[in-house]
């Protein structure tokens, strides 16, 4: 059965009656200008013009078109499944140029990285995620998506020392923190993985982490690459305090095999929605009633062109 999503719509209907009658009231009386051939004139446009309630019964046919598609008519177009995203996770990604040593199993540390996230991003089919990359400073890659095949691809497309040498790891926490202030999940999560402790930031990494969880929000910390790092590597008693005061788990990984292991420990710790929800899927037909009207617009704008074409070749 038909009906419209925006029935108040209807209202305007009667707003160019209301506009007329305001007009006329206002109006100023004519100034009469005496032309000597004014009844030829006369006669030329009443040749020309169709009738007064024929031109109005056009006028308000065309209004009520608009208003109808403005209304957004709509019919029943079929049941659609889906799940509703109980959990927003935000991956806080470490692209120090540190990111770039080849000890990840024969593979920089950070497309080992892009390769089990990405796994993860496929494996979260109901999960809204979205992408922190943080080094000297913290910057908002991906919003919160359900689209795993954008996450991917973007993914693929991060490359380390864009935004630097150093490690903000309070400046990323405090970003993901800001992006999931708006979010309606029962669940928001921020997997933070890093390669260095931190020394850059406007924003104390304890500081951050006590604004987590006076949020609810669960951190899962992952310390990436080998313990022989000559930078002295993560900084692996913050990371696990962090994680205990939210709720979350703490990981060190030297390689992608621990790092896949970690993630799969994080998304058996946090179990998908599957409950299924049902939503009727509606189908527009503003497009028929302002098809219409643009027909009938362009028939009497080419009705007017050969009308007058006509005129002047018959005055000539």
């Amino acid at each position: 059965m038909m009906h419209f999503a925006w029935p108040l719509m209807f209202f305007c209907l009667p707003l160019p009656w209301v506009i007329d009658r305001l007009a006329k009231r206002q109006s100023q009386p004519a100034v009469a200008v005496k032309v000597p051939f004014f009844a030829e004139i006369k006669a030329l446009s009443r040749r020309s013009e169709m009738p007064r309630g024929r031109k109005a019964g056009m006028m308000w046919l065309l209004w009520g078109l608009l208003v109808c598609a403005a209304a957004r008519p709509q019919i029943p177009d079929g049941m659609q499944e889906y799940a509703v995203p109980a959990r927003d996770i935000v991956l806080a990604l470490d692209i120090s140029r540190s990111m770039t040593l080849p000890d990840a199993g024969g593979e920089s540390r950070l497309d080992a990285v892009k390769s089990v996230a990405a796994d993860f991003v496929g494996q979260r089919k109901n999960d809204r995620i979205g992408i922190v990359l943080f080094a000297e400073q913290a910057n908002l890659y991906m919003p919160l998506t359900l689209d795993g095949d954008g996450l991917r691809d973007m993914l693929g497309g991060v490359r380390a020392g864009w935004l630097g040498s150093l490690t903000a790891v309070g400046d990323a926490v405090g970003l993901a923190l800001r992006y999931l202030e708006n979010s309606g999940a029962k669940h928001k999560i921020v997997i933070l993985l890093t390669d260095g402790a931190s020394n850059a930031g406007n924003i104390a990494p304890a500081d951050a982490v006590a604004a987590a969880r006076g949020r609810g929000v669960t951190l899962y910390t992952i310390g990436f690459g080998s313990p022989d790092d000559p930078d002295g590597g993560a900084d692996a008693d913050f990371l696990q305090q962090a994680a205990e005061r939210t709720g979350g788990l703490f990981f060190m990984a030297r390689d992608g095999a621990e790092l896949a292991r970690a993630y799969e420990t994080i998304s058996r710790n946090e179990p998908m929605s599957d409950a299924p929800v049902y939503l009727i899927r509606q189908k527009e037909l503003y497009p028929w009633p302002l098809s219409a009207f643009a027909l009938i617009v362009s028939a009497a704008v080419f009705a007017r062109v050969r009308q007058r074409w006509k005129f002047r070749k018959g005055a000539e």
